[in-house]
């Protein structure tokens, strides 16, 4: 067994203390991270792991480099192409995986259609990351064949966040019909120095942010992600 798949709990635990997202989560919703992340040797300080929880939402992601990495360290990957053909405004847009197996005569093709794929909030509207509609939907095209193709090697990770339509970004918001049932909010509180950036940044700042947290390139606890959207609406409502 090697050292990364060596994770202890106490490890594990930590992340999640550090990320800010442990106190957010039940019981059951940390022993299965720790359990995934054991289990498949996902280390989350290198960004092969992480959990998202938004409201009643929590959900258990990788990401797609994930799936590249273990498809090479198989020893079977003989290459692969990802290419995108059609548009959104004609209602074609897809992208096409193409990967290459040493220990097969044929290569294994798989097509991945936008419309099927991307992700929308409750009003209809398309979320902000997949504002890039052909790098979305190569992502999503490329974790579901690699997925496929390294079946044995692969089945049963994580999935990533861009296959994940049902969890969005978006602030969630509750609808109250008697004034009476109205509740204090809790206001996520920022560190200084959380503050200090939040307040320099413009929308293609907090976007190119948000989307670094998206892809596993960042780490942010979740007030600090609510009040990057929230800066972000207000932003583009001015």
């Amino acid at each position: 067994m090697s050292a990364e798949i060596a994770l202890t709990n106490d490890k594990l635990i930590e992340y999640l203390k550090i990320t800010g997202v442990a106190q957010n989560l039940t019981k059951e919703e940390q022993n299965n991270f720790l359990e995934i992340a054991q289990v498949y040797g996902l280390n989350p300080f290198k960004r092969e792991i992480y959990i998202s929880k938004y409201g009643q939402n929590c959900s258990i992601i990788t990401g797609y480099e994930v799936y590249i990495k273990r498809a090479e360290r198989s020893g079977q990957l003989d290459g692969w192409e990802a290419i995108t053909t059609g548009s959104v405004e004609i209602g074609d847009l897809k992208a096409t995986v193409t990967i290459y197996r040493k220990d097969r005569t044929k290569p294994f093709v798989w097509e991945a259609y936008y419309d099927e794929c991307v992700q929308k909030t409750r009003e209809g509207k398309v979320t902000q990351f997949w504002q890039k509609s052909r790098f979305m939907t190569k992502k999503v095209a490329i974790s579901q064949a690699f997925r496929l193709c390294f079946s044995d090697e692969l089945g049963g990770m994580p999935y990533t966040a861009d296959e994940m339509p049902e969890v969005t970004h978006d602030v969630e918001h509750v609808e109250v019909i008697d004034p009476k049932e109205v509740k204090k909010a809790k206001i996520p509180v920022l560190t200084k120095e959380q503050f200090d950036v939040l307040i320099l940044m413009d929308a293609d700042k907090i976007e190119k942010y948000l989307i670094a947290l998206e892809e596993g390139k960042r780490i942010a606890d979740v007030s600090f992600v609510i009040m990057l959207e929230d800066k972000l609406t207000e932003l583009k409502n001015q």
